[in-house]
């Protein structure tokens, strides 16, 4: 028997009107963009499932709404609207929200339920949460059981960490962006199970490893792409269980050692010249179309042992998941962002879920819609910050009769008046769309159009490291590691080219020391940047393009018009023969 029969009846009349093709879909026109996409005959039975109306928006649209919601790389200082102190946070000063101490905020030192608000039946949906929105504090950052790493965010089980995000059970590390059970990594984006890492991208079990990318057991390597248990390698590409490589080529200890010997990577012109050869080295290389590993019936990229995802990314032992982007367990969900174990779920961004739909930091939810920072809660509606509760609605706590028939009448509403049945509004976004994470990715950096669509934008000043005290430009910085006395930690560095400062820190300055590596003079947040737009675009609008060798279409990373498309490119079947 439904809890909600006003509801159902209203959704399956809708369903009944609804036209679709002679396959069993339809051609839909995204309301914001303008774009045609296609709503397939298995979307629409997910969707009746799970009882929610086909959207309105694209899939680009609607992963754009999630990723705006967030910023997860830039910090700030704010005050506190608890203890009045100067904090650091991912909201800017200018932020019209409440901002308490994570400590605080996670360690139950307030009441949400003090916050609870009775829902209008004379007013909108969304007007009444923005305004309740406002009321309910937020924590400054997102930081679970972590030591020592103040200057971090989205992080677990971390320590000694700075500047780092995304980021779980790590240690002594600073300015990386998804690092995962990883030590002494600095400048890298996505090393896994690594240790000594400087400037790595999306490798797993590293050690000793400097400018490597896309590569897998590798120690003692420098400048490699796509290689798989290498040691002593340098600037080479495609290998597989190699030693003493340089520039793709066999030598013997002798001859490597003595190369190695007369390169001299504490030297910054050396590395930039180094990092040249690399990237032509690289576009000589074989590229496989795609990075789905072990997976079955999956389209997207960055798959992994996981069988039937349509048009996702970045997802680990996934099934039957649609247009989502990261996560790790999930199934039977679509327009995930993130998840671990999340199940029977729609347009949600959080780490456990079930039967959950439009919700944000969604921690062990079950059954409930409309959520945000609710953590083991069930059967909740429109709540913010609550824990270990069921039937609330607006924080509001009912009977398990009184929620049922309130809920009955606000989804009736909302339906009738077209706001239920997709993720919150771009107005009700609680950081700026400029720094939000839609702009981290190719596809998503449009800011001119994202406020057309209703985003906002900031001016905003410096972000929250100290940048007091004596100012250089960064071009003074000496060139040789071995020049650099410890004056330089006194200094603060002025990246003229993108008008940004920073500071060296003590352990970072040791790192690059005890490597020999040069010390990079660009702001951490645009090296940071750079990493993330080089791994190509977010397109759910899925390529193919003809494998260089045996030309057969195959799905692919970069369409073949894009700047940074590769020139070499295999289908899975013809990599394998050639590289693996």
């Amino acid at each position: 028997m439904s809890k909600t029969p006003q509801f159902d009846k209203a959704l399956d009349e809708y369903f009944s009107k609804l036209e679709i093709d002679a396959n069993g879909g339809q051609w839909r026109t995204c309301r914001f963009s303008g774009e045609k996409f296609y709503v397939r005959p298995e979307d629409i039975a997910f969707y009746k499932r799970i009882r929610v109306p086909l959207p309105t928006l694209s899939p680009h649209e609607r992963a754009r709404r999630k990723l705006a919601y967030a910023n997860i790389y830039n910090l700030f200082h704010t005050k506190s609207a608890l203890s009045g102190k100067t904090i650091i946070s991912t909201y800017p000063s200018s932020t019209s929200y409440k901002i308490y101490e994570h400590e605080i905020w996670n360690g139950g030192g307030w009441d949400p339920e003090e916050f609870a608000v009775e829902y209008d039946r004379d007013r909108g949906f969304f007007a009444q949460y923005h305004n309740f929105q406002r009321t309910v504090p937020r924590p400054n950052l997102f930081i679970r059981n972590s030591v020592e790493s103040n200057y971090t965010n989205y992080v677990s089980r971390v320590k000694n960490c700075y500047l780092v995000f995304d980021a779980l059970e790590s240690e002594d590390c600073g300015y990386c962006i998804y690092l995962d059970h990883s030590k002494n990594c600095y400048n890298s984006f996505g090393p896994v199970k690594s240790d000594i890492c400087h400037d790595c991208v999306l490798s797993d079990n590293l050690y000793r490893a400097f400018f490597v990318e896309y590569s897998k057991d590798c120690i003692d390597s420098t400048f490699l792409y796509d290689c798989r248990d290498c040691q002593y390698c340098f600037a080479s590409t495609n290998l597989r269980h190699k030693r003493y490589y340089f520039l793709n080529e066999q030598l013997t200890k002798e001859e490597y050692e003595k190369k190695i010997r007369d390169i001299n990577l504490g030297d910054r012109r050396v590395v930039e010249e180094w990092k040249k050869k690399f990237s032509e080295l690289k576009k000589k290389a074989i590229h496989k179309a795609n990075r789905n590993e072990r997976s079955v019936n999956c389209t997207g990229d960055h798959i992994k042992d996981s069988k039937d995802c349509h048009t996702c990314f970045f997802i680990i032992s996934g099934e039957n998941i649609a247009y989502s982007l990261g996560g790790n367990k999930n199934r039977d969900s679509y327009d995930l962002v993130g998840g671990n174990g999340s199940e029977l779920s729609y347009e949600t961004w959080g780490l456990n879920a079930y039967n959950t739909k439009f919700s944000m930091n969604a921690d062990f939810l079950r059954d409930s819609e409309y959520c945000d920072l609710c953590e083991n809660c069930s059967d909740c509606f429109a709540c913010i910050g609550l824990k270990n509760r069921s039937f609330c609605i607006f924080n509001k706590q009912y009977t398990e009769d009184e929620y049922w028939k309130l809920l009955d009448t606000i989804k009736v509403k909302m339906l009738a008046d077209g706001e239920y049945g997709e993720f919150f509004l771009p107005e009700l976004c609680p950081v700026p769309y400029n720094i939000s994470l839609a702009t981290s990715f190719q596809g998503y950096d449009d800011v001119e159009n994202a406020l057309q669509y209703g985003y906002r934008a900031e001016e905003l000043s410096e972000g929250a490291q100290n940048i007091e005290g004596e100012v250089i430009n960064n071009t003074d910085v000496p060139e040789d590691i071995k020049n650099t006395t410890d004056e330089i930690l006194e200094k603060v560095i002025f990246d003229g080219k993108n008008n940004k400062k920073f500071r060296y820190t003590k352990k970072e300055l040791g790192f690059h020391r005890q490597y020999n590596l040069a010390l990079p003079i660009e702001h951490y947040s645009i090296r940071l940047a750079r990493k993330r737009i080089e791994m190509g675009p977010i397109d759910f609008n899925i390529k193919t393009r003809r494998c260089s060798r045996c030309g057969e279409k195959t799905q692919v990373s970069f369409p073949e018009n894009h700047p940074d498309a590769p020139r070499i490119v295999y289908c899975e079947k013809c990599y394998n023969e050639a590289v693996v």
